[in-house]
């Protein structure tokens, strides 16, 4: 695309060509900093949209279907300690945020549940910036200075005079099927992607007449057309929509997009502090890696190698130390989430050798509780905070029973079982069987309002503290939540996957009681 580097050259100037290293961060810092002001007015709370609600500020008495979980506004932006900070206002309320800031031009993004770009915002710094909500959706307004309304509101802007408010093409894509019922999910994806392609030149065009009547700066056309151009990238890197280009290259032809979209990774410094250049890093890391397919009993998780990513960074010539900052702790979040522990702690001083930025590291330290000195064991505390092992648990419990209970209290599943375990635990009041609960990577708050709530706080209830790294987990095969094992009298494992609360449970416990 011979736009390419004009626009890149462009961008670069409206951000400042300074060199934001390490080295020049630090000397950045020595300067006093301005700061940036951000009034959030009355956030909504978290909510649920339906699908079939297809339009924004539509309303459905119907509350059946698909849907979206939406939780209340958060925004992100990349500090001057170049890491991504997050700010989640108070809802319902007049909630203020003060940034100091040293560099000339701040990105503010939040995510827009009818679009698959986020709404963006770009501050200049000393800027006071008032965020109020229509439709759910912010509207942002600066009061120190003019800024034309349709630049700095781009995003709803777009979807009203492009997409009638309505869910875009580029965002049906990934969620189409779900309002089509008469096609499989790729022939919708498909359908949606060649009318993204033509809705992606409408929208160039679109933006060609904004910059001509200066209704938006040279600059924040630049910007738009990048995330534009970006974002019709990241369609044709998805699995199904790249299948189907190889099968029909007349297609590409035709519409002009084989070009390789792509940035100058020598000014990853500046160009860090915008979204789509951080996106457009995280998509090309992935090295097109196959996904996994994990089978767990009744669930399974798709996701990709990361120790392969993480080492494919390390060693990719592109990525600076400011990207390998920003990648490599997003890499290793899905080694803690899928990799056993000899992996976790591997990566993570791996990470700790590779890795400057030591707050992200601390992040991640907490995050995943990596203490890998007591990994043998799972610690456990009490509703007392006391302090116990697992082994110690089954030990104490010896001449019982055990039909133990993993969950957690964001487990919906888990949740759901609780009524049942509950009769089932009366059901089994007579017999010599005791109901012991473990709730395994949870807030401790969080397990002690559920505890109470369903009803199982008069039994025994423990605290995991250290699920992610105890290899007592991964011996157990517990992937997924709920969980259930039975353990005999003489402390002995004899059901690993047992059978939720329920007749299945109650059939397989009384099958044990009786061939005692």
């Amino acid at each position: 695309m011979k736009h390419r580097l004009t626009i890149l050259l462009l961008i670069l100037t409206f951000i400042s060509c300074k060199n934001t290293s390490e080295k020049k961060t630090e000397e950045i810092l020595k300067d006093k900093p301005k700061q940036i002001v951000l009034i959030s007015k009355y956030a909504p709370e978290s909510y649920k949209h339906y699908l079939k609600q297809d339009s924004i500020g539509q309303q459905s008495n119907e509350k059946t279907g698909p849907y979206s979980p939406i939780e209340s506004p958060t925004f992100a932006y990349y500090d001057s300690q170049n890491n991504i900070s997050i700010w989640k206002p108070k809802v319902n309320e007049i909630d203020t945020l003060t940034i100091p800031y040293y560099r000339d031009y701040l990105e503010i993004s939040t995510r827009n549940t009818y679009s698959s770009i986020p709404n963006t915002y770009l501050i200049k710094n000393g800027d006071t910036i008032i965020i109020k909500y229509e439709n759910k959706l912010p509207i942002a307004k600066i009061t120190n200075r003019q800024v034309n309304d349709i630049e700095l509101n781009y995003n709803n802007y777009r979807l009203k005079e492009l997409f009638d408010n309505k869910y875009p093409s580029h965002h049906k894509i990934f969620l189409g099927f779900l309002l089509s019922k008469e096609k499989s999910m790729e022939e919708t994806t498909i359908d949606f992607y060649q009318q993204a392609v033509k809705d992606g030149e409408r929208e160039t065009v679109f933006l060609d007449s904004l910059q001509k009547e200066k209704l938006i700066s040279e600059d924040n056309y630049s910007y738009r057309k990048e995330i534009l151009t970006g974002l019709l990238e990241k369609h044709k890197n998805l699995k199904t929509i790249k299948e189907w280009l190889e099968k029909n290259k007349s297609f590409s032809n035709k519409e002009n997009i084989e070009t390789i979209y792509g940035l100058d990774l020598s000014k990853t410094d500046s160009l860090m502090n915008f979204s789509y250049f951080r996106d457009y890093l995280n998509n090309i890391s992935k090295y097109n890696l196959s996904f996994i397919q994990e089978n767990n009993m009744n669930s399974g998780a798709f996701y990709i190698d990361s120790r392969v990513r993480f080492d494919s960074i390390l060693n990719d010539k592109r990525f600076n130390q400011t990207a390998k900052n920003f990648l490599l702790p997003i890499t290793y979040n899905g080694i803690g989430q899928n990799f056993r522990v000899k992996d976790k702690e591997e990566y993570f001083n791996k990470l700790i050798k590779n890795t400057t930025n030591q707050r992200k590291i601390k992040e991640i330290q907490e995050k995943y509780n990596l203490d890998f000195s007591k990994s043998d064991k799972l610690i456990l505390t009490t509703i007392k905070n006391d302090t116990i092992t697992f082994s110690e648990i089954i030990n104490n419990n010896k001449g019982k029973w055990l039909y133990i209970d993993f969950w957690a209290s964001w487990c919906k599943p888990c949740r759901e079982t609780m009524p049942k375990s509950v009769i089932l635990k009366k059901e089994f009041e007579k017999e010599n069987i005791e109901f012991i609960y473990l709730s395994l990577n949870d807030k401790k708050e969080n397990w002690k309002l559920a505890m109470e709530s369903d009803g199982i706080s008069k039994s025994q209830n423990y605290f995991i503290e250290n699920g992610n790294v105890s290899k007592v987990i991964e011996d157990l095969g517990i992937k997924t939540i709920p969980h259930f094992l039975i353990y005999n009298p003489n402390g002995e494992l004899i059901n690993g996957f047992a059978n939720r609360p329920g007749e299945g449970a109650k059939k397989q416990l009384k099958k044990f009681l009786t061939e005692k």
